[in-house]
Order: structure tokens, then C-alpha cells, then sequence
């Protein structure tokens, strides 16, 4: 038996080298079905169909089947050099394995024509001349060059999906000539093409490319074609963006890595965003233009364009959304948007709004803006109305951001609910009045809108000396920190705690300060030397229950109550506007209250509440302390000496603070806030013994 079969393969042998044409010559071709193994080191010419059960063919096989009206079926092996030529369609149906040529794979001319099974393939390692057209009329049926070596590709055929998956790249020669009818897919390695040996993009055709793949130089184009990115890595974008007309039809950045623009790029159906697309670096900066009436698609909160994106043919009655999820554009009405038919609009996130020396009460992101009209030239201002949505990043998504992405300052955290638009004028960053507040927020951004915008310009978003909101310039005096007493005595408290540096940059994490849910993210960076030590500003809306808010702040040596980042008087921004009672609390002296609501509304003048005169107090000039005269007059302070974590001064206080003797450093039974616990701390408890606040907590 074993010599039968040996006979066969020789016989096998025989025919495939020499009598290349003795299957052709057949008048109706048989199947060819091989069970056994072809041992080839010629030419098979196959004109019927074939169905090979051996894994790989060596030598050249040719299927050559000329018919107008039928098929030949091409079996799914390897073959090392793979020939077709003939009219007859080649049929690849089988998706369970790819077609494979190791080194050679030839279509001869335009009559060889391709049926492929949607997901089946042809792979090839060795050259590649492709004269035919793989699945004419469809966008399916898959090429893929991957080779460990360089490849060759050439040929004027027809593609459906051609992919590049070879580090050792791919290279066009004899002056290509090729055409991708569905998508170029770029996965590994480089498609080496040139100006003149190049290829052609179809109308509609996709370029896909991966952070591990690229394209050369520009590919010709029928018309417009359509861009996707994708992978994890940052990618910088190279020719398969397109610098002249026509633009693009759809880009698609879907590599959450990022993509940087190499030069200004325009778009005219659709712009998709699952990761960043980056317009400018530190040398360069370019823009992203959208045509269409489509908004941009972000899939996720985070993505956004950083840098300049210009949308125009703008109409009236729409708004247009922009850069990020929650930034937008719109015209209410064709009067108000007159000549305007463009915006450019330039987001930078993580960037101090410049001048910086603007100051620091402003998030970390930075907005130019330019209305256009039809011809791209800026519209002179105030021949405009326009409603601006804009955000900021105030939360990281959980795991895959850094926190550092978030842009409120530590100083702004308290105030994110009322933060405005602010528009660079002259000198200063003044607010836009039409600012919606409070802000909204999602699980990432805070966003509003201000209407009424009629300049172009650099803007900003934070507060403003001249915000038209309630402005509390309180004033009051802490006994245990005053250095005279009596007739004549200055009003002025000492700044020992200062001096010896001993001010903490944060709130101390003990009461009252831990009411305030925020105090632990204020830092100074640095602290002023006027400034006494740490004060609570409280606003209750009735004497018990109701609602609540409160301010860390700091009191200064003159009595003044200031903001820990502006080190100016308090702007009230994170309330509901209403009445409410305003109460001053410290860590070591019994708060006080003022007798009668005060009226919370946004007003640009400041509201003067002095209580050094005993004045406007609840429960009347009793619930403070006479602490001396000047030209006649009296001046009251807050009671020293409550060191117990109560509302009042008890013989527990003056054992507490005597217990805690001869300690220096920032301490809560240092009752005359000097840094030192000593006999005068304990006779400011023992003198105040059997006081009370007034004020409930």
C-alpha cells in the first residue's frame, strides 16, 4: 500500500512539473480534491475549483479559470507564490483561516475579481502585486500585509480593507497605482509611500490608524474620506491628515492616549472624541475647523479640544456646542448675531489665565475667543450679542485620572457654586454680569453660561474685587490678644503668633473650624504679617435650626476679617441669598452673634458690620468684653478663655489651662495668643469664670 502511494506522489510530481497545462487542457475542469500531499517545486495551474486538505503548497500555483458567467473556488491554504489571472470570479469563502502567500501574491490584470466571504482574508508575508479588485461594489474583504520582513506592494487593483500589520514596514514601488475602496488599516509599521509611487483613496474610504502605525506621505484621494484613530499611546498625527481640499468627511480619536494635530485640519461632517485632540504644542499652534451643523460627539465626560476649535456657517437660534461636553456657543437671534457666521474658540486647560500677574482667584483654565464673520475676519465688537457656555475640570475620574487634573484652586473650592466669567479689560479680568449661578456640575465638570457676550478677547473664570455679590467687611476685636487696656488704649492686637511663625497655613483640624466642610483644602501659601490667627464666619438663617454656611477666615491686627486667598474682605458667593445671622467664632473665646438678620443679597457695595462699639450684638454689649476707651469711646471684644470645646468659661477651663503650662508653640489654652502658656493665660480663664455665649451651636 505504502508503495501505491508513493507512485501517486510521483505521479502528482510529474504532472506539476512538467505538464503545467495538463489540467487546463480539460474542456469542462474537474475539482481538483487532494486528500494527500502535493510536493510541488514548479507550477500547478489550476483552472477548476480546488480543495487541498495539505496546510502549505510549495513552489507557484496559478488559478487561471477564464469564464465570464461562473467561479473557481480558491482553497484556504498556504501557498508560497500565489498566481491568479483568468475572468472566472475567484471565490474565498472559508473564514475559519485566511488564504496565506509567504512570498509572492499576483492578480494579473482587471479582469481577476475577488469574492470574498465578509470575514474571511488573504494574508500575505512576501510582495504584493494586485491588478484585481477584491469584492467590487462592497467594502468588505480583508488583505492583510504582514511579513516579518519588508514588503513590496504594487499594482493599479482594488482593495476593499487593506491592512499594514509589519514593524518592517511596507513599501510602495513601481509607482503603485492601488486603490483602498473601504479602509486602509494602518496597525503596525509604516506604509512607505511617495508622490510617485503612491496610491488612491476612494470616495468615502476610512485611513484607520494605530499608535503603532503610520502612512508615509499623503495618499491621492477621489474626494472626500474619513480618519480613525485608535489605541492607548499618544499619537502625533501625520499625512493621513489631509493640508488642502477636499477636507475631511468624519474624524474619529478614539485613543484615549491623545492626538496632537501636526497642522491646521478641517472637517465637514462629523468630529468624535473618546480621547483628547490636541491642537498646539509648545512651538506651534494650529486649529480644528468643523464645517458642519453636526456638534461634535464626546463618548465619555473628559475628552475635549485642547486648543483652537473654530465651528462655522453658524445659524441663529441653536446653539452650538464646542471644545468639551459643556462648552458651547449661539446666537439667540439674526439680529443679535449680525455679521458673525464663525467662532474660534481656544481652551487650555491646567493654564493660569494670563497676565498672571491678574492674580490667583481664577481655576486653571484659560479661554480666547474670536468671532468671525463669513470670510474668517473678527467681527468688531458690540455688533454682536452671544450666550457662552463654559467649564472646568473639578473632579478626576476615579482611576484613571490623576487628581492634579482638577482645575478649581484649593483657595476657590468653597466659592465653585458662584464662580463667573471673567473677560480680560485693560489691565484686569472684569466679570461678564450675565453669568448664571449657581453653577451646575456632573460627576467631572462645573459649567454655566453667560449671556450678553459682544467682545472677542481672553477670558477666565473665577472671582472678581467688583463681583456684584454680597461683600462682608466685618471688624471685631479677640480680648486675649490685645496689648493695652483701659483709657486710651490703641485698638490694636498683637501678632505674636505670627511672629514666631506659629500661624498655621491651614485651619487647625479642631473646633470650630471642622463646621466648615471645606477648611482642610485652604492653604496660604503665605501668611501675611498683619494677621492674628484663624476666625469662623457663620451664617445661620434663624437663632436655632435653619440653614447654615460658613467661611474660614482670618482677623487681622486691626480687627478686620479677611479672606485666606485674597487677604481682602470677605465675598459671599457659596450661599443662597437671603437674611441670616451673622456669627463670629473663635477656637479660644466665646463667639458672638449679631442682634438682627443681615440681608445676603448680590450688591457691589460693601456692607460695613463693626462690632468693636458693642453694638448690633446679641444679647447687647454683655456678651462681650469691655476692653478700653479712645477719645471717649468704648471698644468691646470677644470673651477669652473658653478652652474646653463649650460655650462657656468654667473652673474646668482654668484647670485645663493650668494643666497645659509652661508649653509654647500653637495651642488652644493659649488664651492670650502669644505662643506661650503662662499664669496670664490662666488668670484671662479665671477673670472670665461664669461667662457664657450667648449663641447657640
Amino acid at each position: 500500500m505504502q508503495h501505491v502511494q508513493r507512485y501517486r506522489a510521483m505521479c502528482l510530481v510529474i504532472l506539476a512539473t512538467v505538464l503545467p497545462f495538463f489540467v487546463q487542457a480539460q474542456p469542462i475542469p474537474s475539482t481538483l480534491n487532494s486528500k494527500g500531499k502535493i510536493y510541488n517545486t514548479g507550477t500547478v495551474r489550476i483552472v477548476g475549483d480546488a480543495i487541498i486538505s495539505q496546510d502549505t503548497i510549495k513552489g507557484r500555483v496559478e488559478y487561471t479559470r477564464n469564464g465570464s458567467n461562473d467561479s473557481q473556488l480558491v482553497a484556504h491554504i498556504t501557498y508560497e507564490d500565489l498566481y491568479f489571472e483568468g475572468t472566472s470570479t475567484k471565490r474565498m469563502p472559508d473564514a475559519t483561516r485566511p488564504v496565506v502567500s509567504l512570498t509572492s501574491f499576483t492578480s494579473a490584470d482587471a479582469f481577476v475579481i475577488f469574492d470574498l466571504d465578509p470575514t474571511s482574508r488573504i494574508q500575505a508575508h512576501g510582495s504584493v502585486k494586485h491588478s484585481g479588485s477584491i469584492n467590487p461594489g462592497r467594502r468588505v474583504g480583508t488583505m492583510e500585509l504582514n511579513g516579518t520582513t519588508a514588503q513590496d506592494i504594487s499594482g493599479d487593483g482594488r482593495f476593499a480593507i487593506l491592512e499594514i500589520n509589519n514593524r518592517s514596514n511596507v513599501n510602495v514601488i513601481s509607482k503603485g497605482g492601488f486603490k483602498v475602496a473601504g479602509r486602509l488599516d494602518l496597525q503596525r509599521g509604516t506604509l512607505t509611500n511617495t508622490t510617485t509611487d503612491n496610491f488612491t483613496l476612494n470616495d468615502d474610504a476610512w485611513i484607520w490608524r494605530s499608535d503603532s502605525g503610520a502612512l508615509a506621505s499623503a495618499a491621492l484621494r477621489d474626494a472626500r474620506y474619513n480618519v480613525r484613530y485608535y489605541g492607548s499611546q499618544f499619537m502625533l498625527g501625520g499625512p493621513e491628515l489631509p493640508t488642502d481640499a477636499p477636507p475631511l468627511r468624519v474624524l474619529l480619536q478614539e485613543d484615549p492616549g491623545g492626538l496632537q494635530l501636526p497642522w491646521d485640519v478641517t472637517v465637514n461632517d462629523s468630529v468624535v472624541l473618546r480621547g483628547h485632540i490636541y491642537t498646539e504644542d509648545t512651538s506651534s499652534q494650529y486649529t480644528l475647523t468643523l464645517t458642519s451643523q453636526n456638534d461634535p460627539t464626546f463618548i465619555g465626560l473628559w475628552p475635549e479640544v485642547n486648543g483652537t476649535l473654530i465651528r462655522t456657517n453658524l445659524a441663529a437660534g441653536r446653539t452650538y456646542v464646542m471644545n468639551s461636553l459643556h462648552s458651547s456657543v449661539g446666537f439667540s437671534t439674526a439680529a443679535e448675531q449680525g455679521n458673525a457666521r464663525a467662532v474660534s474658540l481656544r481652551s487650555k486647560p491646567l493654564t493660569v489665565p494670563v497676565p498672571t500677574a491678574a492674580g490667583t482667584d481664577k481655576v486653571l483654565r484659560f479661554y480666547q475667543m474670536a468671532v468671525l464673520d463669513g470670510s474668517n475676519t473678527v467681527v468688531p465688537d458690540l455688533s454682536y450679542v452671544l450666550q457662552f457656555g463654559y467649564s472646568w475640570r473639578t473632579l478626576p475620574i476615579q482611576g484613571l485620572e490623576p487628581a492634579s487634573i482638577v482645575e478649581t484652586i484649593p483657595a476657590l473650592l468653597p466659592y465653585e457654586d458662584s464662580l463667573v466669567l471673567l473677560r480680560y479689560v485693560g489691565d484686569r479680568y472684569v466679570p461678564e454680569p450675565s453669568s448664571t449661578i449657581p453653577t451646575q456640575r456632573d460627576s467631572v465638570w462645573r459649567y454655566s453660561v453667560a449671556s450678553g457676550i459682544s467682545n472677542s478677547g481672553d477670558f477666565a473664570i473665577g472671582l472678581a474685587s467688583s463681583s456684584p455679590f454680597y461683600v462682608l467687611r466685618a471688624r471685631l476685636l479677640l480680648e486675649g490678644a490685645m496689648r493695652s487696656y483701659g483709657e486710651n488704649a490703641n485698638p490694636i492686637m498683637g501678632t505674636d503668633l505670627r511672629q514666631r511663625n506659629l500661624v498655621p497655613a491651614t485651619p487647625p483640624r479642631e473646633y470650630p473650624f471642622t463646621q466648615d466642610p471645606i477648611s482642610s483644602t485652604i492653604l496660604v501659601t503665605t501668611m501675611p504679617d498683619s494677621v492674628v490667627d484663624w476666625m469662623l464666619v457663620e451664617f445661620r438663617s434663624e437663632l436655632t435650626g435653619g440653614t447654615t454656611y460658613y467661611r474660614t477666615c482670618l482677623i487681622s491686627s486691626n480687627g478686620y476679617v479677611i479672606d485666606p486667598t485674597t487677604f481682602e474682605p470677605i465675598t459671599i458667593t457659596n450661599i443662597t441669598f437671603g437674611e441670616y445671622y451673622v456669627v463670629f467664632r473663635h477656637r479660644n473665646h466665646l463667639a458672638v452673634m449679631t442682634d438682627t438678620k443681615e440681608r445676603i443679597t448680590p450688591v457691589k457695595t460693601e456692607r460695613f458690620l463693626d462690632l468693636t462699639d458693642g453694638t448690633n450684638v446679641f444679647g447687647g454689649a454683655s456678651g462681650m468684653k469691655l476692653l478700653g476707651t479712645r477719645g471717649g469711646a468704648k471698644f468691646f471684644g470677644m470673651v477669652a478663655g473658653a478652652v474646653s470645646d463649650d460655650d462657656d468659661i468654667l473652673r474646668n477651663d482654668v484647670d485645663l489651662v493650668w494643666s497645659n503650662r509652661d508649653f509654647e508653640g500653637y495651642s488652644i489654652f493659649d488664651t492670650d495668643l502669644d505662643g506661650i502658656i503662662s499664669t496670664k493665660d490662666l488668670n484671662i480663664s479665671w477673670n472670665n469664670r461664669g461667662r457664657s455665649s450667648v449663641v447657640t451651636r
